[in-house]
């Protein structure tokens, strides 16, 4: 029995040996190495079981329990859970009355040995031998308390023959074991440490830029060192085991040796410098020796450092040139005067740009006070205090601008800087750096003349005639004057620039400049805005409104009268008149920036009215232009918070019948009420905002048309859209229906987009095509208000049209009018000829009804059938005359 159990010990020595292989060749690869691990641990415990010490059939005795242990506690999670399936498979497969009790044991070694595991890795306990004996004993003690579930002559014979062997073997063999394999992973930790520290020790040395030599006492060369062998006399492989006196020149190679004896003698580093011809070309070199605490093959030894110096060495010699250039540059420099002066004054350098700027050669400069010479008498105080202050602190004061004086007494303008220059050994200077900024002030000023003057005319600008005004306003406020200001341009002037050229143009405007200037006071202004605008302020014109205005009509008529005089253009005479637009300045608050304005809806009022002319600013005019404002602003927000609605007038046929609808916007104002649209349909074609709103009717009115297609009464209905012209030309138009069309489940075929002869007044070739392409979409097209826009009858016959609607005007007057019922009767036949729909708009009598049945006109629209109402009143009339 007892040499069963040292076969199991003598596994358990392969298995050491076996993991000692594995963990080597698979250090870099940790978890490849667990699994192998397992499966190494696993195979241990099979071979095992395949020659067990046998109590019973099917109860076996093994060294699984100290594998298992030890590979939980050494291999990790991963070997353990593989060793563990391994044993517990070979276990299953091998069977046996013992079965239960092996498997138990299985399961509780592995979990025994993650368990110390896990305590050894929270420092709770250790792996000293004692340790791993007393988990041994314990283990198997617990794994002999489970042997007592066999059978009870299994149980008699284990204790009896098999505890106090097994204790006494399995025991020790897991401290055995355990003390192996932490000796394979401590060896294995070393020899890492080991190899991380030569790696590091390598990688320091390698990143070194400069050789490092070691040479012995004797002067050999015993390792060499060098990422850049340029540096050295030789290749590293010729100079190993040679000596410095054989390779080095004899008074350099002396020099060296020395350096290294004194080293080794006082064991202090030593530092030097040499030059030589090295691989890479002549360098300079500085050596730096550092005594070894051991010896090398048995003798003294040194390390010796090689910095390469040769960069620092041209650099230093580049100064000095850079300083002689320098001071070649300060003395002959044109455009920088310097001088150099004590604290007294007294001028110690002076270069030709100084010679230039002031006047004074350097043999007269030099020794004389910088303040006699160039610093204007009444400046000399304030000057000799700050250089009192500036060698007084070794601060220079702020670089500024300076007035100087030349030697002949003229005044020089100047930006000067100052430098403190203190040279060890000698008194400390002032340079003083001068720069001629004569031409910069003179076009700072030129700058400054053109902030506020016109540079084709010399005029005050906007920015001066707006200065002038706030003086008149304020000056106003005090003395109760009346002001004007009037504003002009003129007439067909970019005609003249187009004919004759820009340069034409420039001598007119200049010609204008200067008759307004000869036809106004002295104290008055007259500035250009740019272009061919001009404004004239006038001022003290009275304190009667009334007498001021009559003084502005005579003089604005005595401007645009002189303006009418044929003017001279080079060889041509030409003829030019102007527009003006006049407003008055009262006592009564008001700004610049709204007079201007003023004047220019007074200006845009003289143009409307044919021009050549002079006008006033009309309050009502300027309420007009806030009202539309206001309006537009509020347009906006109406789209924005539902404000907008469509309402539906009927389309009847000729029995009276309701067959759709016209869709018509309207606009709910929260404090105005329905605005009409005639008041917000124009402004937002104007703006703009006519596209938002087209998108807004067309996504309500299909929507709205899709929701009828639910209702069998109401399905049958078609309904009429307006299109503007502006968003009919939209590029995005035809797709942007298209998705509308699929979103709202609008059925085509029952709606008409109503289209404006205005449309056809320009590309006609793509209006048909843009056409073409909605009428692809199922839809129907209308042409409204047929026979008062511009279309010929060539174009209508292109159109792909589907309806033509009777212009209302047509149709109230046709009873009256034998021209309209004239009109009328050749629409309604033109379109039955061509094919077309005819619908007659503003319907109001049972007359004009009978009137147009008798002329062929089956489809009707008006009051006489309905106003435009909202869509639950439409709805209710429609289904109740269904």
């Amino acid at each position: 029995m007892l040499l069963e159990l040292v076969q199991g010990v003598a596994l358990l020595l392969a298995l050491c040996f076996l993991y000692s292989v594995n963990i080597r060749l698979l250090r870099r690869q940790p978890t490849l190495q667990q699994l192998l691990s397992g499966l190494l641990f696993g195979a241990i415990c099979v071979v095992g079981m395949l020659k067990p010490l046998q109590l019973a059939p099917g109860v076996i005795i093994d060294a699984r329990s100290v594998v298992l242990s030890m590979a939980t506690l050494f291999g990790g999670p991963w070997a353990a859970a593989i060793s563990t399936a391994m044993a517990a498979a070979m276990r299953l497969a091998l069977g046996g009355a013992g079965v239960g009790i092996g498997l138990l044991v299985i399961v509780w070694c592995s979990a025994a040995g993650l368990a110390y595991r896990h305590a050894l890795r929270r420092g709770r306990v250790h792996a000293r031998p004692l340790a791993l004996l007393a988990f041994g004993l314990l283990l198997h003690l617990s794994v002999l308390g489970m042997f007592q579930g066999l059978e009870p002559a299994a149980v008699a014979r284990v204790n009896s023959q098999l505890a106090l062997p097994y204790l006494l073997v399995f025991g020790p063999a897991t401290m055995f074991l355990g003390w192996l394999l932490q000796d394979v992973q401590r060896r294995l930790h070393t020899e890492s440490a080991l190899a991380d520290s030569v790696a590091r020790l390598q990688a320091i040395t390698q990143s070194i830029p400069d050789p490092v030599l070691v040479i012995d006492d004797q002067g050999h060369y015993l390792e060499i060192l060098s990422p850049d062998e340029t540096q050295l006399i030789a290749p590293a492989a010729d100079l190993l085991g040679k000596r410095v006196t054989d390779v080095l020149p004899a008074d350099l190679a002396e020099r060296v040796m020395g350096h290294i004896r004194d080293c080794l003698r006082t064991g202090k580093p030593a530092s030097f410098t040499y030059q030589l011809q090295a691989l890479g070309g002549p360098s300079h070199f500085e050596g730096r020796c550092q005594p070894l605490a051991t010896l090398v093959h048995g003798r003294q030894a040194v390390v010796l450092l090689v910095h390469d110096r040769t960069e620092y060495v041209q650099a230093e010699a580049a100064l000095q040139e850079s300083e002689q250039r320098l001071r070649t540059l300060l003395r002959d420099i044109p455009s920088i005067s310097v001088q150099g002066y004590l604290a007294d004054g007294t001028v110690t350098y002076w270069n030709k740009a100084s010679e230039q700027l002031y006047g004074y050669l350097a043999n007269e400069a030099l020794g004389q006070s910088i303040f006699d010479l160039i610093v204007p008498p009444a400046a000399q105080a304030d000057a000799r205090n700050d250089v009192a202050q500036m060698f007084a602190t070794g601060t220079p004061t702020p670089a500024c601008e300076l007035h100087l004086r030349h030697k002949n007494g003229a005044g020089v303008d100047v930006f000067s800087s100052h430098a403190y220059v203190h040279v060890p050994g000698r008194p400390p200077e002032l340079f003083c750096l001068d720069v001629d900024i004569s031409s910069r002030k003179a076009a700072e000023e030129r700058a400054r003349y053109l902030a506020l003057y016109d540079a084709l005319t010399g005029l005050p600008n906007r920015r001066l005639l707006r200065d002038r005004l706030e003086q008149v306003l304020s000056g106003n406020l005090r003395t109760n004057q009346c002001a004007a200001v009037l504003q002009l341009d003129l007439d067909h002037f970019k005609t003249l620039n187009d004919s004759q050229g820009h340069v034409a143009g420039d001598q007119l405007l200049v010609e204008v400049a200067r008759r307004l200037q000869a036809s106004v006071q002295a104290d008055d202004t007259v500035a250009r805005l740019g272009g061919d605008e001009f404004v004239v302020l006038l001022h003290n014109l009275g304190t009667d409104p009334f007498q001021a205005a009559a003084q502005v009509r005579a003089l604005g008529d005595k401007i645009l009268q002189r303006l009418r005089q044929p003017c001279q253009l080079g060889a041509q005479e030409h003829h030019s008149t102007a527009s003006m637009g006049a407003t008055m300045v009262h006592a009564a608050p008001c700004s610049a920036e709204e007079l201007l304005k003023q004047a220019d809806l007074a200006l845009y009022r003289a143009k409307e009215e044919g021009r050549n002319t002079l006008r006033f600013f009309d309050p009502v005019m300027q309420a007009a232009v806030n009202q539309r404002l206001q309006l537009q602003a509020e347009l906006h927000k109406a789209l924005r918070q539902g404000e907008l609605a469509l309402f539906y007038q009927p389309q009847v046929d000729a029995q009276g019948r309701i067959v759709g609808a016209e869709a018509l916007l309207r606009w709910h104002h929260p404090e105005k009420g329905l605005v009409a649209p005639g008041l917000f349909i124009p402004l937002a074609e104007e703006t703009g905002q006519i596209l938002a709103l087209g998108r807004w009717v067309l996504e309500t009115a299909l929507r709205q048309q899709g929701q009828w297609r639910q209702d069998p009464v109401l399905a049958a209905l078609n309904l009429s859209i307006n299109v503007s012209a502006r968003q009919f030309r939209q590029a995005e138009f035809v797709a942007e229906l298209r998705e509308l069309l699929l979103a709202s489940g609008a059925d085509p075929r029952r709606i008409k987009l109503e289209l404006t002869e205005s449309l056809l007044l320009q590309d006609v070739e793509q209006v048909i095509a843009i056409m073409q392409a909605l009428r692809s979409l199922g839809l129907g097209l209308s042409l409204d208000d047929f026979g008062t826009g511009y279309s010929s009858l060539g174009y209508l016959k292109r159109l792909p049209l589907d309806q033509v609607k009777i212009d209302q005007g047509f149709v109230r007057g046709m009873l009256q009018d034998e021209k309209d019922a004239a009109i009328a009767h050749s629409i309604i036949a033109l379109a039955h000829r061509l094919g077309l729909g005819v619908v007659a708009e503003g319907v109001e009598t049972e007359a004009h009804h009978r009137f147009l049945l008798a002329q062929g006109c089956r489809d009707f629209q008006g009051y006489l059938f309905g106003r435009p109402e909202p869509l639950a009143d439409f709805e209710q009339r429609a289904k109740a005359t269904a």
